[in-house]
Formats: C-alpha cells, structure tokens, sequence
C-alpha cells in the first residue's frame, strides 16, 4: 500500500514538473482568431531561443536604449543601432562582436552619430543610417568608409522651418530611399538615388473622429478654432521587402500595415478574416496597440511587433493570421518595450529597448509544419499544401486555416462534397459557396432525369387529385372548420394576411382569436429556430451547436412583448381604440408571412450561393414587407386610424422601444454596479472580522 502511495505520489510531482517546465519554456498565451474575431487557444509555433545582453555578445558596455536591428541575409551578421551610446554594433551569426561603427572620415575629419535610430542593409552591403539628431542619413560602404550624406530635404513643399528628425529608412531595388521623419504626416520621404528629395511617399487619408465631426457642424467659427485639427496619421517605421516592395505601418485602428507599389498606393492583400486589422482584436475591433515595427520573410509573411503589448503577430500574404508568441514581462522570450523585429533563415530576432537586449525565437514543430503548409498554400499548390494541413489539424482542431487549406485541394480536385464539409469546418463561407456551386452542377448532371421525372409525376398527381378528389377534400376540409372553432381561428391567418382589413374586422369578433394567435406565436418561434439551426453555412453566422433555446426563445418572443406593451400605451395617448389583447393579436398575425417565408427561404439557402445571395435575401424581404403593411392595416382597422397616422405611431412606438432599452441598459449598469458595492463591503467585513 506504502509503495502504492509512494509512486503516485512521484508520477504526481513528476507531471507537475513536466508542467512547470513547459510553463517556463514558454510564458505566454498563444490563440488564433476565430470566424467571429474571438480568440481560441492554439499551440506556440515559435519558442524562445536565447537571450543575447551586450555583455554577453562581448560589448564593453551594454547596450543604451537600441532602437533598431537588421540582419545581413548574406551572412547572417546582425546589425544593431545601439542608439543611447551613439554607435552601431556589428555582431556575426554565433552572437560574437564583429565590430563598432561610431563613426567614419568625412573629407579628412572624423565624424560620429547622434542617435542613430534606423537601418537598412542592401544586398550590395551598403549600411544607411538614419543618423536622427544630426538630421542625416549616413550611407556607408561596405568596408564601412562614407557613400554619401543624404541631408534635409529642400523643395518646394517642404517648409523653410521644417526640423527634421529622420527616425527609419528603408532602400528599394533601384537605390530609391525612404524615410521616416518625426512629426512628418504628408507619408515617407523620398529621395533618389542621388540623394535628392522627389517627393512624399504613400501619404495617408485622413482619420475622422465621428463626434468631433458632428461637433464642427454644429459650433461657431471662433469655437472650431480652438479644435484639435483633422490631419494625417503618421507613419512609425518602414522596410523593403526581397522584392523591393515597401512595406509601411502607421498610427491608426486599421490598415496599420501598407505595401506600396511605385504609385504610392497601398495594394496589400486583406482576404482574411481579419480585414485590415492587425494586432489584437476585441469584439472585432483593433486593440490600440503600438505596431512598431515589421519584417517581411521571403513567403511574403508579415511578423508585426507590438511594442504596447509584446507580442509578434504573423500574417500570411493574404492576410490570413496565423498565429502569435510573445508577451510583456520579464520572462525568456517575454519583452518590456520590444522595439524592432528581423528574420533570417526562420529564425526571428526581438530587440528590446529597454532591456536591451536581443531574444531569438525559432519555429516548433506546428510552427515549422504551418510555415511550410502556408508557403505550398499561397502559391497555389493546394495538393502539397493539403498534406501539411492533414498533420496540422491532427495537432491543433482549432486552426481553421488548415481546414480551409484542405478544402481548396478538395476543390481543386473536383470533390465538392468534401470539400464543403472542409470549409465548413474552417468556417470559410466564400470556399463553401464556391464547393456548393461546383456540386450542384455535378449533382443535376447525375440526376436531371430523375429530378424533371419527379416534378412532372408531383405536378400530374396534383392535377389528378384536384380533378378527382378536390370537390371532396374540400367539402371534408371546411365541414372539419365548422367543428373545430379553433383551428378555424387558426387557419383564417391565410385570409388575414391576403385580405387584412376584412380580415382583421371578422378576427375582432372571433371568441378564439387569442388562443389562435398564441399558437400562432409557437409557430413563429419555431420557424426562427428553424432559420437558426437548419440555414445553410454560408448564409449563417452563427454556429447551431452553440444554439440555446431559451435564448432563441427570447429573441422572438421579447420584442413582440414590448412592441406590444409599448405600441398600447403610445396609442391609448393618440385616442387609438385597440386594446393591448387585441394588438397582440395583429401583431401575431401580422408577423406570420415572415415567419411563413423564413421556411422555404431556410431551404433555398441549401441551393442558392453567395453570387446568387440578392435571390436569398429577396424572400426575407418580401416577408419583411408584407408583415409591416399587414400590421399597418390592422393599427388602422383597429385604431380606427390613417395610414400616415398608423405610420407615425409606429415610428413613436420604436422610438419608446429605443428608450426602453436605453433606460434598461442604465438600470442593469447601476445594478450591476450596486452588487459590485455590496460584495465589497461584505469582504470588507468578512476581512475585518477574520
């Protein structure tokens, strides 16, 4: 029994240390964003390296608030702007100190840098400098003596009191540079080759803060004044990709990231889920973060470091997200103000500010696997690709991207079925609506003659019944009527809603009309429910599987309530004759054709795809439409109204619904907010007493 315990007792704070060191190896969350933009827990795809310090690269002292970091794709040296002690530092691929660059021979005198804060590394080994405190750029040879000094800008839009203060720089493939200038709102600085200004780079639009908006309509000229202008957002840093292409990210909610083509547009791709958003969401919207710097591999993947919170963000070409790693602390591989990003051979190198120091991360085993399966995936090799993404989803069920992966190989082979179930999987409505349309061709190649023999079969029974048997099927249908007041009551919905004045006068008058209407309302629950679970994928945003019932429930039967309570209390106001029973009922038989209409709207959703989407949204349309004139009709047969007067009414009725809801918001805040006082008395007490 002893030696039982014993070995529990050691498998126990076995797997406890097995924990605690997979904890340590990694100490921070990793997650994907979901179809809604809620993040969902995934496993790291990069794990810290190592930790480099000045001391031990071999510095004599460490490094001073480094702003920037670059690495030689040719050899692998790393290049830092160690920007607080004035100098550059040179360090090969094993970390050890290659050499100092705190400065170089200007015309037989010896020059140094303030505060260099940006480089850029051509591939012919040219080192630019943003030299920001002596207002420069620096170009250096690769034996380190001086090209040329890129100087203030001077042209006719620049202002004869502009300061400039060049913070980053980045070289495109015929030599042409860009810069980042503190304060500078217009877009990048370019200059030629040469080193004269040419003119301002990818300008940014203006961002527009709605209320101030509203504000500067509505104040006087002296006031508008003394208003915050409107201007552009600024950009934080830039670089060049293997190609060329700039790539820019700026201060702003969205489209942080730009990729500028020679014009000056931004033409990167946003076919992700995560639009132009990059960094952190929250209920689908960015998290003011602080991108500070980007880097681009050579699969065009972005990694976009946030400097706000630590973290490494990783986009595919496309802009699908795809994964995560990093965080604020003092941990291995966590940061305290990371403030530039670099990438050599998979390898991805954090340098920090305010440790000063450089953190390389590499790819773990899913990382690599994602990695490999997105370069095959963007490419268009959907095969390869597919069996990457196999090996992936058997590691990670969450990450939709490899369903979506998987699915377009399936698409690709023709194998429509599977291949909706797959995107279905990754919740990728557009590689579903494609797969749907592919299998419905398919579908009505293999069975048109059964298809055209069924419908001519269904249409010459029809005609056969009604021919021999319609005098009595009627006959028994309305003698069934007559014995059950009920379902009479029931049925005359039809005739309500093809003839609403008639109809709701004769409903007035009938003994069962609220009975009816109840079980009417059932009907409508139901077909909402319907709608909910049984709607074709990519028509439908939400997950059935996550369906409550109750919830649904309320969702229908709720707004009816208040309409109703609401629509009682404006009318009895406005000299209306309705009582509330009798607006209950119109409001339940007014709602019917819509609820009639969702059913085979749920099934044509099955049919239609999304090109085809006008013809499905059409139908809700028409029943929207026809339930609003229904209960128009009935305000001004049972109110004894207008048509614009029942109209009106009906807008004041939404109004107090607005209210309503206003009024309820604040008294669940000030609710909420009272539990929140009373439990902290009550440990307060607890504290005091314990």
């Amino acid at each position: 029994m002893r030696k039982e315990r014993r070995f529990f007792i050691r498998l126990i704070v076995f797997l406890f240390l097995i924990i605690s060191v997979t904890y340590a190896g990694i100490p921070y969350h990793t997650y994907i964003y979901n179809e809604r933009r809620r993040p969902v827990p995934s496993l790291p795809a990069y794990e810290p390296e190592k930790i480099y310090t000045g001391e031990t690269i071999g510095l004599d002292k460490d490094f001073s608030s480094p702003e920037d970091l670059f690495v030689d794709k040719r050899n692998g040296d790393i290049y830092v702007a160690d920007t607080g002690n004035n100098r550059i530092v040179v360090i090969d691929k094993d970390f050890k100190l290659k050499k100092i660059i705190d400065g170089f021979i200007n015309n037989g005198k010896r020059e140094g840098f303030k505060a260099p804060t940006g480089l850029f590394l051509t591939d012919e080994g040219k080192l630019y400098i943003a030299d920001s405190q002596n207002a420069r750029i620096v170009i250096l040879n690769p034996d380190g003596s001086l090209f040329k000094i890129v100087g203030k800008p001077v042209g006719e839009v620049i202002h004869k009191d502009f300061v400039y203060i060049p913070k980053k720089v980045a070289v495109d493939k015929l030599g042409r540079i860009y810069v980042v200038a503190e304060n500078v709102v217009e877009g990048l600085i370019q200059f030629s080759p040469n080193g004269n200004f040419e003119r301002f780079f990818g300008s940014n639009r203006v961002e527009v803060n709605p209320v101030e908006l509203f504000w500067r309509r509505v104040l006087t000229r002296e006031q508008r004044s003394q208003l915050v202008l409107f201007i552009p957002i600024e950009y934080r840093n830039v670089t060049a990709d293997k190609d060329g292409f700039i790539y820019g990210c700026v201060r702003a909610w969205y489209d942080q990231i730009k990729r500028l083509n020679a014009l000056g547009d931004n033409i990167i791709k946003q076919e992700g889920r995560t639009g132009g958003m990059y960094g952190d969401l929250y209920f689908g919207f960015t998290v003011r973060g602080e991108i500070v710097d980007i880097a681009v591999d050579d699969s065009e993947n972005l990694y976009v470091l946030d400097g706000r919170v630590g973290r490494v963000f990783v986009y595919n070409n496309l802009g699908d997200y795809l994964f995560v790693f990093g965080d604020i602390g003092n941990q291995k591989g966590t940061f305290q103000y990371p403030t530039a990003i670099d990438i050599d051979k998979g390898k991805v190198f954090v340098l920090d500010e305010n440790k000063g120091t450089i953190t390389t991360f590499k790819p773990t085993t899913f990382g690599d696997l994602v990695l490999k399966a997105n370069s095959y995936y963007v490419q268009g090799y959907y095969g390869k690709a597919a069996n990457i993404w196999d090996k992936v989803v058997k590691m990670d069920a969450n990450y939709d991207l490899a369903y979506i992966g998987i699915g377009k190989n399936y698409l690709h082979e023709e194998k429509y079925k599977e291949a909706m179930e797959s995107f279905r999987l990754g919740f990728y409505p557009t590689g579903y609506s494609k797969a749907l349309r592919g299998y419905r061709i398919e579908y009505m190649r293999r069975n048109f003659t059964l298809i055209m023999n069924t419908i001519l079969l269904l249409i010459l029974a029809l005609y056969l019944i009604n021919r021999f048997l319609g005098n009595t099927i009627r006959s028994h249908y309305h003698n069934f009527l007559r014995n059950h007041e009920l379902f009479y009551t029931v049925m005359y919905v039809f005739y309500v809603i093809r003839h609403p004045f008639d109809g709701f006068y004769e409903l007035r008058r009938k003994p069962k009309a609220f009975r009816g209407a109840l079980i009417l309302l059932i009907f409508i629950i139901l077909s909402f429910i319907i709608q909910r679970l049984m709607t074709a994928f990519h028509f439908n945003p939400y997950r059935p599987e996550e369906l409550n019932i109750l919830w649904e429930i309320g969702r229908v039967l709720i707004p009816i309530l208040v309409w109703v309570i609401i629509n009682w209390a404006v009318t009895t106001i406005m000299e209306g004759k309705a009582k509330m029973r009798e607006i209950f009922i119109m409001t339940v038989y007014g709602i019917f054709p819509l609820a009639l209409l969702i059913l085979p709207q749920t099934l044509l959703s099955h049919v239609f795809t999304l090109d085809e989407a006008a013809f499905y949204y059409f139908i809700g349309t028409i029943g929207t439409l026809w339930s609003i004139w229904i209960i128009l009709s009935g305000m001004m047969e049972l109110q004894e109204y207008t048509l614009s007067k029942a109209i009106g009414t009906s807008l004041v009725t939404l109004g107090g619904i607005i209210f309503a809801m206003f009024i309820g918001m604040v008294f669940f805040a000030t609710f909420q907010q009272f539990i929140r006082f009373v439990y902290t008395v009550y440990l307060e007490i607890k504290y005091m007493i314990g």
